[in-house]
Order: C-alpha cells, then structure tokens, then sequence
C-alpha cells in the first residue's frame, strides 16, 4: 500500500471498492456555478472600485494579447465561460470545450443572456479532440488542463490542433508554491433532500497529486440514525480543514475527530465510493512537460499580477478611486500586456508556450 498515502486513504482503499471517475462527474456537474457567480460582466457589472475586478480586467487583457493575431482561438475548459466569454470581441470565432455537460450548459447560457454569437462551446473532452490539425490559431487554458486525468495527453491535443507559431496562454494550479510544506486534508458534504455525500480531499506537494474521494450514503438509512445525520450536516454547514491553518469559513480540527473514526462508524451507510486523482503541475516541471510535447518558447509570469494589485492599493490609499479615478479597462488591460510583455524565465503560473512555425 503507497506509503504516501494518508491514514484515512489508507482506511478506504482497505475497507470501501473506490470506483475511478473524474473531475468533470465529481465535481464540475455537480457546480451551479464554477465560480459562485461572481465573476465580472458574466455575471455582475464592472466595478472600478473593487480589487477583484481590477485583477480579472488585466487577466483577460493578458490572455488576449498572448493570442496575437490569432482569429479563431480555442477554449480549454472554460468553466462559466471564461475567459472565452470575456474575450470574444476581439477575436472572430472562439470555440470553448469541457467534459461536463452542465458546464457547456452553463457556459452556452451566459453567451445567450450576455448576446455573444461568436462563441461556440462543446460536450468534449480535451485529451481526445475532434479537430483537424492546426484548426485554431491560439488556445487559452484557466486552470483547467491539471484537471485532465492526462494532462501530457491534453497538452499533446493542443499541441496537434495549434496552426505553426501558434500560441496556449495556460494558467495553472502551481503546486510548488500554493501548498505548505506537505499538503492539506478537507472534509465536506453535499445534503440534499435525495442525497447525502461526504466528499474527502487531500492534496500532497511530494508527489504533487490531488485526490477526491465520494463517499455517497445512503439517505434514508443515515435519516435514520440521528448521531452521524448530525455529524454529516456539520460538515455540510462547516467544510472541515483536517490539517494546516484555518481559511475563511473553515476550521482545524483534529484527524480523530473527523478522520477513521468518522469514516468506519459511516461505512454501514455508503452505497457507493467514487474517486478521482489528478497528478499536478509544478514550475519546477511544466517547461519540460510543455518542451517533451513539441514546444518551444516557454515563458512565465505571475497570474496574480501583484504590480497591478500594488497599483490598486496605492489608489485606494490615495483616494484615486471615486468617479475621476483612473479608467478600470484602460489601467488593468495596460498592466496584462505588459505582464506578458514581461514574462521570463523566472518561475510563473502563467505560462506562454509557442508552436514552432
């Protein structure tokens, strides 16, 4: 048994027969909304006075000037349709891909409310693509191609259908530098009138993988019993962080508490274990992985943008920020060229990689 594995991983490849699924079934279709409807323009007006907006304008800024001159782009994994829905008017056609359905629902939704026509999404998977070779002049990719149970598979996909000196602008989920030292360990729980499903996450840096167990129990007999109904609607209430610091609504709590302990006196109500598990991307291996496919030309900047975020606090500190304040579109689209125009060697998690023409 993979001694890299934890005490509660442990517990459930022994105990439960984990069926493998995937992203776009465990977690993607089951989302209203990938990004809580918060995004800018998609689903709430722009807003000069809030940091958030400043930093999606200088992103979608960014992610179009990496596509040059390109005129019909492909979106990897668009989620709630971004940023192909946000970049539309700048380019002729753009055709956005995801696995899930109720994503590309979702996604064809935002462009009907919003009038968009020039965006196409698809059912589809980004490891097996349907296009000819060389169909699209630029890929954007927001975090998506780590969630592909094969991200060499999908990169090696973009790759086939980039035109020569085509550019993938890709965002990634930089396990070098978003996780502490070892990794974290969550707990939380879906509550329906129908369902009852205890999700356990765990992210580990060495080897820098992602996995997803589903525990789906079943309702009636867990309506049953009033101790781990409660115990599960805590949960719910209160997504449990089992190692690590606190963040937002979350709270540390000792393994014991929700760990083994939880799972065994659970085991008599689980109709079914799922899961999935993703190997990750790092700075320290995405330029050989990207180099191994066939590109050439790797650069990195920091999608966090922190010279426009600096810029932001500098005006909110100096008051700039009223209605003569500076231009939301103008300042943040200019600080996203120029972090492309900037981008280098030194490690990133947006990266830049060309095919050879």
């Amino acid at each position: 048994m993979d001694a890299n594995r934890t005490e509660i991983e442990r517990w459930i490849l022994a105990n439960l027969t984990p069926q493998q699924s995937t992203t776009a079934e465990l977690m993607y279709e089951r989302m209203e909304s990938q990004s809580g409807r918060c995004l800018p323009v998609l689903y709430e007006p722009l807003d000069n006075t809030k940091r958030s907006h400043w930093h999606d304008e200088a992103l979608i800024g960014a992610f179009a000037h990496a596509m040059g001159d390109a005129s019909v782009i492909l979106d990897v994994g668009p989620g709630d349709g971004w940023p192909a829905l946000r970049i539309a008017d700048r380019f002729k056609t753009i055709i956005g891909i995801d696995p899930s359905p109720r994503r590309v629902r979702v996604q064809r939704e935002n462009a009907e409310r919003l009038g968009i026509d020039n965006v196409e999404f698809q059912v589809m998977d980004a490891e097996e693509m349907e296009f000819k070779n060389g169909s699209f002049g630029g890929v954007t990719a927001a975090s998506s191609i780590e969630q592909c149970d094969n991200p060499e598979a999908a990169l090696r996909e973009v790759f086939r259908v980039l035109t020569p000196g085509g550019t993938l602008a890709m965002i990634f989920e930089d396990y070098d530098t978003c996780l502490g030292s070892e990794g974290d360990e969550k707990l939380r729980a879906e509550l329906t009138d129908k369902e009852a499903v205890v999700f356990y996450q765990v992210r580990r840096k060495s080897p820098p993988r992602e996995t997803w167990y589903a525990l789906f129990l079943d309702r009636e007999r867990l309506n049953a019993d009033a101790e781990f109904l409660e115990a599960v609607e805590n949960i719910n209430a209160t997504p449990v962080e089992l190692d690590g610091a606190a963040e937002g609504g979350e709270f540390v709590a000792p393994a014991e508490t929700f760990g083994v302990t939880l799972f065994a006196g659970l085991a008599p109500f689980i109709a079914d274990t799922k899961y999935f598990e993703l190997n990750h991307l790092t700075s320290s291996t995405v330029d050989d992985l990207l180099a191994d496919v066939g590109f050439v030309e790797m650069r990195h900047l920091d999608h966090r943008l922190p010279e426009l975020l600096s810029f932001y606090d500098a005006a909110v500190k100096a008051g700039k920020l009223g209605a003569n304040g500076p231009v939301l579109d103008i300042v943040a689209e200019v600080f996203g060229i120029s972090a492309v125009e900037r981008a280098g060697n030194e490690p990133g998690d947006f990266v830049l990689a060309t095919k050879p023409g």
